[in-house]
């Protein structure tokens, strides 16, 4: 009996020290979020500090470059507002859904590769249903892009609806343009080669100006090269993904 109470004593501070050693990380942590966040504010503050330092001059190119943009995006904005009745001008070809508010405008060369690359997810927006979209024909890469022009004009002249078949099959052709190449497209579709030749004809001072007048527009809204597109007064210019022209798109939608 008298071993009895010292062996109790041991068997409870082994268990104490048992609680105490499992408990440590525990403590440890507990002390390490109090030093951590009496010096969050301190350290957080010092970090930036010698970020900014380190980095001054990529942050100062990359607002600059916001900037840019925004001022960019603006003028653009502006000058959409200004010319709107050119821009928006439905006696272009226009494809979609005719009573839609949304209206978009494409500006386009046959012979651009961006172009080529971009017709199906035109085609694709199109037949999303939810827009107008007009087609203004703008050769700026030589006597081939011009021919093209005319001769999609010419077609719309004969029959509107194949304006578009013209549009897609000269977009998908990889070869420089030329009178028989035109003139395969344009059998393919189904336009004999008298009525084309007669719509030639009969509409080139229309058809002239209606590519001057693309092409001075081109000019005046400050734009370098094609495709560009303009979805209500928004400017997207180059091959521009499918995704983001929806998106714009749908907010119109929304509004």
């Amino acid at each position: 009996q008298t071993c009895a109470l010292p062996i109790l004593c041991w068997v409870c501070l082994v268990l104490v020290l048992i609680i105490i050693i499992a408990s440590l990380p525990i403590i440890n942590n507990w002390l390490s979020n109090s030093r951590k966040a009496a010096l969050d504010d301190d350290y957080i503050s010092k970090e930036l500090d010698s970020y900014i330092d380190r980095n001054l001059d990529k942050i100062i190119e990359n607002i600059q470059e916001k900037s840019k943009y925004a001022t960019r995006d603006n003028m653009f904005k502006n000058k959409i507002s200004q010319y709107k009745d050119e821009i928006f001008d439905l006696t272009y070809p226009c494809f979609g859904n005719e009573s839609s508010h949304i209206i978009a405008v494409g500006f386009f060369d046959y012979s651009c590769g961006y172009c080529k690359a971009i017709k199906d997810d035109i085609k694709q927006l199109i037949d999303d249903g939810k827009i107008k979209y007009i087609f203004r024909d703008t050769p700026i890469l030589g006597d081939g892009s011009l021919k093209a022009a005319k001769s999609a004009l010419a077609v719309y002249f004969i029959d509107k609806k194949k304006y578009f078949a013209f549009h897609h099959a000269a977009l998908s052709y990889k070869e420089e343009f030329s009178d028989d190449s035109i003139l395969s497209i344009i059998q393919n579709i189904g336009i004999s080669k008298s009525d084309f030749n007669k719509s030639m004809k009969n509409n080139m001072s229309k058809i002239e100006q209606m590519i001057n007048n693309s092409r001075l527009l081109v000019r005046n809204l400050g734009i370098g090269g094609t495709p560009f597109l303009i979805i209500g007064d928004s400017l997207f210019v180059g091959a521009t993904d499918l995704s983001i022209l929806r998106k714009k798109v749908d907010e119109l939608s929304n509004n």
